[in-house]
């Protein structure tokens, strides 16, 4: 990818089987050199943990972590104060992640959260494994 090439997260190997964009976040945290989203992901169905949704939900969704590590640089901008809602279960809801794209080695996320462009290594999503064998 050149410079100032953009591509959209599905071309990012281990993301390729998610759907950010019906996903939730639930969480960013910012540790000293990286930054989590934790969400409830939305697998899809060429996922090698998709299973069908569960009673009540419409997509087969699996607590993670999306993870940036190794940040060089990271902006957070956001237009105004950032509202977090408390979905039906009591948890609580930052939306969803309307555009993730990487342009040339930085990738910006965009959603009700505001928009961070990060300069980090490769993301990497990982399901909670505690939360998902609670779940089943």
């Amino acid at each position: 990818m050149s410079a100032g090439e953009t591509a959209d997260y599905s071309g990012i190997p281990g993301l390729e089987d998610l759907s950010f964009e019906e996903s939730w976040v639930l969480e960013i945290v910012r540790h000293a050199d990286r930054i989590v989203f934790r969400v409830d992901a939305v697998l899809t169905e060429s996922h090698p943990e998709f299973a069908p949704p569960r009673p009540g939900e419409q997509y087969c969704y699996r607590r993670g972590e999306l993870v940036f590590d190794s940040i060089r640089t990271l902006r957070w901008e956001a237009d105004g104060l950032v509202r977090a809602g408390i979905d039906p279960s009591g948890e609580t809801d930052l939306g969803s992640i309307d555009s993730f794209v990487k342009v040339g080695e930085t990738y910006v996320v965009v959603g009700d959260f505001g928009t961070l462009t990060i300069e980090s290594e490769a993301p990497v999503f990982l399901i909670d494994p505690l939360r998902e064998s609670a779940e089943r």
